[in-house]
């Protein structure tokens, strides 16, 4: 279950990284430029794919573990995450339930959206409440790192809950094309999930049915 946390904190920074619903906030909300730029660049996104390679580093492991995955995102707010060639991760929401997939051949479990350790999540991965105000509601979001190749955005968790497990979110974005190019969670006990993403890619309606099935 804790890996099964970290892997959601994990998505929901990626969620973020796709708002289908954002909009801007009012000036003084605390938000730093590129976020708010990066927010309605991606208002423009459709149904797209995106391939990322995974680095999990735990204090008790003297090597990294290195692994790679894919992430589709439906405008609707639907979407599928996999981790693994072939997948041995699967997180699923459609139109009826939000569910998880811990190994090949194992029985999906449904997972309550209400529960809060879900709740968050859930929200940023369908675009629900996916907004700058959200993000200010729930992270301290500011720049650590202003580069020519990317800025380094610094999110740190305002709940008590989460940042008994979450200490921080890191986003790289690339200036002028807004592309997501890595997220770094650093979780409570000092292990890291690093994720470095490739480009999006266009997804073709007829693939949807196929990819939201049990």
């Amino acid at each position: 279950m804790r890996f099964f946390l970290t892997t959601l904190m994990a998505l929901c920074a990626l969620g973020a990284a796709f708002p289908q619903a954002a909009t801007l906030p009012r000036p003084n909300d605390p938000l730093p430029p590129i976020m708010l730029e990066w927010a309605a660049a991606q208002r423009k996104v459709g149904d797209i794919q995106v391939g990322f390679k995974q680095t999990r580093t735990v204090p008790a492991l003297k090597a990294p573990v290195v692994s790679e995955g894919k992430f589709w995102r439906f405008t609707d707010g639907a979407f599928r995450w996999q981790l693994g060639q072939p997948p041995v991760t699967v997180l699923v929401h459609d139109a009826n339930e939000f569910r998880v997939q811990e190994k090949p051949g194992a029985p999906w479990v449904a997972l309550d959206e209400k529960d809060g350790r879900y709740r968050m999540w859930s929200q940023f991965l369908s675009g629900r409440d996916a907004s700058p105000e959200d993000l200010t509601r729930n992270f301290t979001v500011k720049v650590i790192a202003n580069e020519k190749e990317a800025v380094t955005v610094g999110m740190v968790p305002k709940p008590l809950v989460i940042r008994r497990y979450l200490k921080q979110v890191q986003l790289q974005i690339t200036p002028g094309s807004m592309r997501l190019r890595q997220l770094r969670v650093i979780q409570g006990d000092g292990a890291t999930v690093t994720m470095q993403f490739f480009e999006p890619k266009s997804v073709a309606a007829a693939e949807k049915t196929r990819l939201l099935a049990r």
